[in-house]
């Protein structure tokens, strides 16, 4: 059957959801949502959001990002990198026929702006899971190995209950031990606002960086609060911070000179019981490895679902 391509057009919105939720069910977004996270993205290109057609239906689409309009600092040093955070193919369709048409014709467009690497999923400011489920899409990811696309890194997603979560006594024992030694984890305070972003443009990824000057310029509205953040301090700068938005906690980190010391067992643990008085039965962090999932572990967090991120070389 002959496929027929074309970018994205608005026309096209309801078949391109109704597809998605049958080809990744786990993921698919509100209109809203696709709306924030795809079409207003900076970034976004509707030339490198593909779809595929078989006759007169939808069988399958591909969204690609390259940093046109924002560049990406440490994820994208060089500029040479180009991202896939979706792919869907219906399950109804041959799976290698239409997704080797959408993806020949988007790495060729990628490698025709000079893009050397393709990434699949990772991409920093809207991607929707870490890498592909290694489960519930377990096809798709057989598929994209035999086409050249190569595992990197595997993350979990994790979910607790913390409705009766109360710091323990040898996490209250830490934390007095820590601010004896200087270190103290506290609220966030609106006056530490250039200390907290010189900190994080010093020590954390340029895209924690992102989310957290989105979310202070959000506390300036009144739809973010100083209490979502918990900071810590040594010798009057912060040295780590962890904060939540609903249920989700994170991004969570510790200046790499402090690491080792339990601070980040302390921080999660007061984070976890500020959700909790927030009203929040449930927490839960999308991306974490299987080293920092020992941690979580101790605090009853459970892996739900497991993604392999995959790269690419173009040309």
């Amino acid at each position: 059957m002959t496929i027929a391509l074309s970018q994205y057009d608005d026309g096209a919105r309801g078949e391109i959801l109704a597809l998605w939720a049958r080809a990744l069910p786990l993921d698919v977004p509100s209109e809203a949502i696709f709306e924030s996270r795809v079409l207003l993205d900076e970034n976004f290109d509707p030339a490198c959001f593909l779809l595929a057609h078989e006759e007169d239906r939808l069988a399958g689409f591909v969204i690609g990002y390259v940093a046109q309009r924002m560049p990406l600092g440490d994820a994208d040093p060089h500029g040479t990198t180009s991202w896939i955070t979706v792919a869907a193919v219906d399950p109804d369709a041959d799976l290698a026929g239409v997704g080797d048409a959408l993806l020949g014709e988007l790495e060729r467009r990628f490698a025709s702006r000079g893009k050397t690497t393709c990434s699949i999923a990772n991409y920093p400011p809207a991607y929707f899971t870490p890498g592909v489920d290694k489960h519930a899409s377990a096809a798709l990811l057989r598929y994209l190995e035999e086409r050249g696309y190569v595992p990197f890194h595997e993350a979990l997603s994790m979910d607790a209950p913390i409705v009766k979560f109360h710091p323990s006594q040898a996490i209250r024992e830490k934390e007095l031990a820590l601010r004896a030694g200087g270190i103290e984890i506290r609220t966030y305070r609106r006056t530490d606002l250039t200390m907290f972003l010189g900190f994080l443009e010093h020590s954390m990824p340029t895209d924690w960086v992102r989310v957290e000057r989105r979310n202070l310029r959000k506390m300036t509205e009144g739809s973010f609060h100083p209490e979502q953040i918990t900071v810590v301090t040594h010798a009057d700068g912060i040295i780590g911070y962890c904060q939540f938005e609903g249920s989700h906690f994170g991004p969570f980190g510790v200046a790499e000179a402090f690491q080792g010391q339990g601070i980040g067992t302390v921080l999660l643990a007061r984070t976890l019981e500020r959700m909790r008085c927030a009203g929040h039965h449930d927490a839960w962090v999308m991306w974490t490895d299987d080293l920092a999932a020992k941690v979580y572990g101790k605090f009853g967090f459970r892996e739900t679902r497991r993604f392999v991120l995959l790269k690419k070389q173009l040309g």
